[in-house]
């Protein structure tokens, strides 16, 4: 046992002692790669009135707009228009009442997105100044704008900055 372990600790001297030596020659140049497309984040918006019974309205993607598998699909509301300044909110949001509460939520396909209100209430008393004449803002951005979380995507005028999106490239809908 004793010479088994002689042994191996010579033979992890051996290697680890060893040096790399000099980098040998550079190989041949490879092919080059095919030309990209720069995919950038992009935006539409949607003015929704929100109906007894479903509280749900469908936003159909543009076809001007592309949506892949890994995309990303953000849904922001306007919340205000504070001095003139339009006041963001990312989806989901919450209110809270006496008697329960409600949220503005969202799902989507890659053809659409399902804009909806739930809660423990009845959205029937929610009066039109939460149900009708609602802006969304609907951004899908490619996922690598997320994977090292340098944006704050609850931020919609740090993600809007970002990704360069200009207010004259957003498509706006009425349903």
């Amino acid at each position: 046992m004793k010479r088994i372990l002689s042994l191996l600790v010579l033979t992890s001297l051996l290697f680890v002692s060893c040096s790399d030596g000099d980098p040998g020659p550079r190989g041949p140049q490879g092919p080059p790669g095919e030309d990209g497309i720069n995919i950038v984040g992009q935006a539409f918006e949607v003015e929704v009135d929100f109906e007894d019974p479903e509280y749900s309205v469908f936003a159909e993607i543009p076809e001007s707009i592309d949506i892949l598998d890994s995309d990303i699909v953000l849904v922001y509301w306007l919340e205000e228009v504070d001095n003139g300044a339009d006041v963001w909110s990312m989806l989901p949001q919450t209110f809270y009442f006496e008697d329960g509460q409600f949220q503005y939520n969202y799902n989507h396909t890659a053809f659409d997105v399902n804009i909806y209100l739930q809660g423990n209430i009845d959205l029937a008393t929610l009066g039109d100044g939460l149900t009708q004449n609602q802006i969304f803002k609907i951004v899908v951005l490619p996922v690598d704008y997320t994977a090292n979380g340098a944006i704050d995507l609850s931020n919609f005028s740090e993600l809007k900055s970002s990704i360069d999106l200009q207010e004259l490239d957003v498509t706006t809908t009425v349903h």
